[in-house]
Parts: C-alpha cells; sequence; structure tokens
C-alpha cells in the first residue's frame, strides 16, 4: 500500500480554490480549466432538480455573477492513486444561499481534473 503525497493533497485544494475564485468573482473562466470538458453536475438549487452538462455551472455564474461576501472551506475526503473526492462548503452565495458541494476528481495527464460536482442547497 503507497502513501498519497501531500502534493496531490495540496493540488487537489488548489484546483477546487480555482473553482471557488471563480465563483467569488463570477467569472466563469477562471474555474473552466480545472473541470474536464465532458464533467457533470447534479443536485437541487431553489427552482428543483438540476442535472446533466457542466454547461449548467457556466450558465449559473452568467446568471448569477459575483459572490464577494462568499466564505467557503475545502475538505480533501479521500485521495486514491488517479481519483479523489472533496466537499466544499459555501456560504452566502450571489444570492445569499448555501451549498454543500461534493466534487469527484481524476487526474489526466497528472493534472486534477473535476469530473463530476453533486450539490445540496441548505434551506
Amino acid at each position: 500500500m503507497s502513501k498519497t503525497p501531500i502534493e496531490d493533497y495540496e493540488a487537489i485544494v488548489e484546483v477546487i480554490s480555482k473553482y471557488v475564485d471563480g465563483l467569488i468573482a463570477g467569472k466563469k473562466e477562471i474555474m473552466q480549466p480545472v473541470f474536464h470538458k465532458d464533467a457533470t453536475m447534479y443536485g437541487y438549487n431553489s427552482n428543483g432538480f438540476l442535472g446533466g452538462s457542466i454547461q449548467n455551472l457556466w450558465d449559473f455564474v452568467d446568471e448569477a455573477g459575483a459572490a464577494p461576501n462568499m466564505k467557503s472551506r475545502i475538505d480533501v475526503l479521500d485521495v486514491e492513486g488517479t481519483i479523489a473526492s472533496a466537499r466544499i462548503s459555501l456560504e452566502n452565495d450571489a444570492y445569499g444561499e448555501s451549498y454543500t458541494d461534493y466534487h469527484q476528481l481524476l487526474k489526466v495527464d497528472g493534472e486534477w481534473k473535476v469530473i463530476g460536482k453533486l450539490f445540496h442547497l441548505h434551506g
């Protein structure tokens, strides 16, 4: 059994941080490079169920704009070889809502990419 290098944890936090930075700035261009081109997202928001292509996230960021007062916490839950899971707690997004995200990551050509996003809106 091999130990996961600390640099993998740091790289995952860096990837997720770019996602958070994009939400805060309201600029999808900041976060797009850390998502796999075929990434998906599923969950519930204030309009109900939302699922499918990561294009849904780009549309959300375009519509919502910046979230300058958003707070976040990133927890890397597990890393095993080329796969990883992270939990992101978000408070006070562009609409004043709070979410918990679970991102599944895959190491592609030596780089960590978000392959899937699950999210839950806190009532």
